[in-house]
């Protein structure tokens, strides 16, 4: 005999609002319904609708604003942590932040892809490449590879508002993340991308991340970095 436990209408009113953010039909700064409309939608109290909405304010996925309503909040970077979301996370606030998205798209694997995602060569993925700058001036070019089973709405987001590791972070949880920095001299395309000029301003250093979550690589990327402009701490 098989016994059905039917879940509180509190945590479905959380799994409805989750898998909107998760599945991007709810963005970044999106207004979600009020107590009153889901009180009405699921059938339940005010109260049952306000903790569904405090539980998820809590947990970071939600920021709420007295007389406005709540709100899809910005993801927060996990740890270990490296000091350039900090860097742009200040430059934001002071509004001296800015993306360039120079690609984003859906690709195909190839070969050395595949082997770091840990897909089979032809395997979809999704792919970024982006210019980050504080006050007009690169202080890295980042290219990104994601799993688009595991942030199916990486290509619908804002990049001149959001990080995209940060927001990987909030949105898949990664349970293990792989960080290997080199010192490098950048290429000619990549001196072009971040405004270097001369043989000094080529010394950069090279970041190159792959992000778990259990047993399935959630993205790789590759962070190049004018070592002028840039300094590295980590609280691993």
């Amino acid at each position: 005999m098989t016994t059905l436990v039917k879940l509180p209408r509190f945590l479905l009113i959380k799994q409805f609002i989750e898998s909107q953010i998760n599945s991007g039909n709810w963005l970044v700064g999106a207004r979600v319904p009020s107590e009153n409309e889901l009180a009405i939608r699921f059938s339940v109290s005010r109260m049952t609708a306000r903790r569904a909405l405090k539980e998820l304010d809590d947990e970071g996925l939600l920021t709420r604003s007295p007389g406005l309503g709540s709100f899809v909040a910005k993801p927060k970077p996990a740890a270990p942590q490296i000091n350039l979301p900090d860097v742009i996370e200040a430059a934001q606030a002071a509004g001296s932040y800015s993306c360039q998205t120079l690609e984003i798209s859906a690709v195909h694997a190839d070969g050395d892809t595949a082997d770091l995602m840990k897909v089979d060569v032809g395997d979809n993925l999704y792919k970024g490449m982006f210019i980050h700058l504080v006050e007009g001036i690169p202080i890295q070019f980042q290219e990104i590879y994601v799993n688009p089973k595991m942030a199916p709405a990486f290509l619908k987001q804002n990049y001149e508002k959001l990080v995209p590791h940060p927001y990987l972070d909030w949105i898949s949880s990664p349970s293990q993340t792989e960080l290997k920095i080199t010192a490098i001299m950048a290429t000619a395309s990549q001196k072009r991308k971040l405004l270097l000029t001369g043989e000094e301003e080529g010394v950069c250093m090279q970041l190159n991340t792959r992000k778990w979550c259990i047993d399935a690589v959630l993205s790789i990327s590759v962070a190049i970095n004018p070592a002028e402009r840039y300094s590295l701490s980590s609280d691993i």
